[in-house]
């Protein structure tokens, strides 16, 4: 009787997926991720739900039991997806998903009514008449001769920079992410700008003769193998998205299981320190640099150090530049930094928090735990100053040689082997580029920090008002091109042009001082949006275009160690186009045709095919270039990766580049291995900048001895020094400041977000409540209970917001998780929890993004204005 009723509900449940069909696909969210493997349900063209991988180890129970050393070597294990993996049905299916074209009700080009942006409905428009009304407003800035009016907001995107380009109107930024501090520091150090960070191999198809060095930087399951101890330093793998798929905690449990010990350093006790690891270690925020130098002054003093390995790789004038530094000696012509000051754990203690007899123990124990996988991650240097530690951390690898051998890291985190992006691929294939003059390393002249572009706006108006001069203006905001083009003239911004969800949404839920943004666009005539759904910035758009989401298009993907081609699985939605098919309609409503600009897009009844086209070259073209690279890491290539033409139509097509090798590539393997030099000047590894010791250099585009641009470093780059120091955070702990707001605000990455997108997601809302972390310490003083709510303020903006009452945060200290949707009321109070409002830094070098500051919390008993907004 038991089993019958057993057999009834089994029967009964799969009833439910009657007449779905299975599918496999990738996941392409730009998360810079794990190389998931998602096993999808379809049914009608819609999807049903996400399951997760099975293709191997099918009906295993417990993975764990299986799995042997070579599974791991080989990643033969399921690639199971992040939580927001799961809720991809209701994302795609969201009922503010964007259907068609839309116009803000109230613009027009004769009067925009800027003022009303984010208040307006929209009406429905069609695509004709879309294309045609920013076609005619780019129009009016080439014939006014208005050159630098059109901007992009962040990120960049190699398509509009050559559309533009064609035009000579057009202004991008520099920069992409929180990764660019350490970008900056490969190109210092290692020589090697980001985007040749790929094996020789797979960069010939652009013709390089120059072609740098590449810096591997160390993978999981060399962490795994190899490591004898891993510290992870603001890092918490149960939430970064790091491969393979997913699964770079999973690693890490297994070598805690194994024996390797496994340290946190952080301000919060994270589910990773609770769950992974044998020691947490708290830290006052921004501090990081000093407990680093202390670490070094331990190395230097007790004598700890990589002798033979210094001696042989690092350049040595810098190195002992660095070394009077740490160790205190007067400043001099060759210590340009020294303040007679030893960076002993003594003084660390005073900055950091941390007592220095346990940054003793820790040097002591990372210099004879040969080697250390020391795992700095991205939120160490997001913040004011953060560049110094993202080199340091290099230098103390450097230091101790870890950088050379199995089970090190090169950069300081877990990062693929074989990563190509399949869009740069279009101009060294068959696109034009728009000619430029050697000074100008880029098609559209970059003059502003991605990430500043709303600062970019706001301070404009200073400038033209006379409140602040171009110079400090320039500084401010990153100018990173020609000094003698004169600024920019806004007039039109497009946003969300790389056709990701995720960067989508950054136009007033990312920027510093939100609500400076929002009055700042104000002088726009135009403001054109590629979104999926109905976000606060397309709120605050004047036109939004539809684009298609995840599935819904063909992809082509080469990150951690998987080749993959997935094929649309789902049918678009409404009227939603691929990015690439707006730019190209765009570009023939401006005149410029196929022989000048994007030559995939022909006509549209020729698109699909098209398009397909153009991701099966772009298949083909990766493959080449994985085998070279193969070959290159001594793989054993014994037949060519599959081919689509061998594969059946539409199918999705996945190859682990892991079967091809016995053992993980170890970190630098091109200089440790293969025996080539550094591709810095002096072909080693470089502590020092040489042209930041030179005043004659500010001012002006940099380049290395190579010719190429050094893309992370502005003209100016203020006081960034040219070998890392520690520098007081910028509305830190030490910044006067913290008199009058007394709590540092971090704005970590959710594990149910991706920046903000999944956000929209109720499936997902359900399993969090979003809220400001605070000490019960600081919430006992300012009389706050757990579920209260508060007002979160500085001198930029003010958020209202439930309180998390908790121990897991160190005092002084508060936390709002990035990637809330900006909701204000009628005063800019925001209610939907977004920390960008809170956010302002106008001092510090432009590399880092600011994702840190200053703010004070009391209790909130006011009126509830946006009760749906936060229950």
């Amino acid at each position: 009787m038991k089993l019958e009723r057993i057999r009834v509900v089994v029967e009964r449940l799969k009833a439910k997926h009657s007449g779905e069909e299975v599918k496999y696909s990738g996941c392409y969210p730009m998360c810079h991720g794990g190389g998931c493997i998602l096993k999808l349900r379809v049914k009608d063209g819609n999807f049903v739900c996400v399951e997760p991988d099975d293709t191997y180890n099918r009906d295993v129970a417990r993975e764990d039991e299986v799995l042997k050393e070579i599974d791991l070597v080989k990643y033969r294990l399921q690639r199971r997806p992040c939580e927001i993996a799961y809720a991809w049905p209701e994302i795609v299916n969201h009922p503010q998903r964007i259907l068609y074209p839309l116009k803000r009700v109230d613009w027009s080009p004769e009067n925009p009514n800027p003022q009303n942006r984010g208040k307006s409905g929209f009406v429905r428009i069609s695509w004709e008449e879309a294309i045609n009304l920013i076609a005619s407003e780019i129009k009016k800035c080439v014939e006014t001769g208005e050159k630098y009016s059109i901007i992009i907001g962040y990120p960049d995107t190699y398509f509009l920079d050559n559309l533009l380009g064609w035009l000579d109107c057009g202004v991008q930024g520099w920069g992409w992410c929180s990764y660019d501090p350490e970008r900056q520091a490969l190109h210092l150090m290692y020589g090697v700008p980001m985007e040749y960070a790929v094996p020789p191999g797979a960069h010939t198809v652009f013709g390089s003769e120059k072609h740098p060095t590449p810096v591997e930087w160390g993978t999981a399951v060399d962490m795994l193998l190899n490591s004898k101890l891993i510290i992870l330093w603001g890092a918490s793998p149960d939430i970064h998205h790091y491969g393979p798929g997913h699964n770079t905690a999973y690693f890490i449990r297994l070598a805690r299981e194994k024996g390797t010990p496994v340290i946190a350093i952080d301000p919060r006790y994270s589910a990773s320190a609770e769950t992974l690891c044998d020691q947490w270690i708290p830290i006052k925020p921004g501090t990081d640099m000093a407990m680093m130098c202390a670490m070094a002054y331990v190395l230097f003093k007790e004598d700890l150090y990589n002798h033979e390995f210094v001696e042989k790789w690092v350049e040595p004038k810098g190195f002992e530049m660095w070394r009077k530094y740490i160790m205190g000696e007067p400043k001099g012509e060759d210590n340009p930094y020294g303040d007679g000051v030893p960076k002993s754990p003594e003084w660390a203690e005073k900055i950091c928090g941390v007592p220095a007899e346990t940054i003793y123990e820790l040097t002591r124990l990372y210099a004879r735990s040969k080697p250390t996988f020391l795992w700095k991650n991205w939120s160490v240097a997001r913040k004011s100053r953060g560049e110094n530690a993202a080199r340091t951390a290099i230098i103390l690898q450097s230091m101790m040689g870890y950088i050379a051998m199995p089970g090190g890291s090169a950069l300081a985190s877990p990062w693929p082997i074989f990563k190509i992006e399949p869009f740069v691929l279009l101009f060294a294939l068959y696109e034009k580029r728009a000619e430029r003059p050697i000074k100008e390393p880029h098609i559209n002249p970059r003059m502003y920090r991605s990430t500043k572009f709303g600062q970019m706006l706001y301070l404009l108006e200073k400038v033209e008002r006379g409140e602040l001069s171009t110079e400090e203006f320039r500084k401010i905001i990153g100018w990173n091109c020609d000094p003698s083009h004169p600024n920019p003239k806004p007039k039109i911004l497009f946003h969300g042009t790389y056709g990701f969800g995720n960067t989508s949404n950054t136009l007033v839920t990312a920027p510093y001082a939100t609500n400076h943004v929002v009055k700042a666009l104000s002088r726009l005539k135009l403001i054109v949006s590629l979104v999926s759904y109905m976000t606060p910035t397309a709120r605050f758009s004047d036109i939004v275009l539809p684009i298609l989401d995840q599935f819904e298009d063909t992809r082509v993907s080469c990150a951690n160690e998987l080749l993959q081609y997935f094929p649309r699985m789902v049918s678009p939605k409404g009227e939603a186009k691929h990015p690439i098919w707006i730019y190209g309609k765009i570009a023939r409503a401006l005149g410029i045709g196929p022989d000048k600009f994007l030559p995939i897009y022909t006509s549209d009844e020729d698109w699909e095919k098209d398009l397909e086209y153009f991701f099966t070259l772009c298949y083909e073209q990766i493959k080449d270039m994985v085998e070279k690279s193969i070959v290159y890491y001594g793989g054993k290539l014994d037949k060519p990766l599959p081919s689509l033409k061998e594969t059946e139509k539409n199918a999705f097509v996945v190859v682990n580049l892991s079967e091809y090798f016995d053992k993980p590539i170890q970190p630098c393997y091109s200089v440790f291995v293969k025996n080539k030099r550094f591709s810095t000047k002096s072909g080693k590894i470089e502590f020092v900048c040489d042209f930041m010791l030179k005043e004659e250099e500010r001012g002006k585009v940099h380049f290395d001895h190579e010719g190429r641009w050094i893309g992370w470093v502005p003209n100016d780059w203020r006081d960034e020094t040219a070998h890392p120091i520690y520098q007081p955070c910028v509305r830190g702990m030490e910044d006067p400041l913290v008199k009058e707001y007394p709590l540092m605000l971090l704005t970590p990455h959710s594990r149910y977000r991706l920046h903000s997108y999944g956000w929209q997601s109720q499936y997902l809302r359900e399993n969090y409540r979003h809220s400001l972390w605070i000490n019960i310490a600081d919430a006992k003083k300012r009389g706050i209970n757990d579920n209260d709510l508060c007002l979160v303020y500085n001198d930029v903006g003010k958020v209202v917001i439930p309180a998390y009452v908790t121990s897991r945060i160190s005092p002084g200290v508060v936390i709002i998780h990035h990637g809330a949707w900006y909701d204000p009321d009628d005063e800019g109070v925001d209610w939907g929890g977004c920390p960008a409002v809170l956010l302002y830094d106008d001092k510090s070098p432009p590399c880092p993004p600011t994702a840190t500051g200053l703010v004070e919390v009391k209790r909130y008993d006011g009126p509830i204005k946006r009760a749906t907004k936060i229950l």
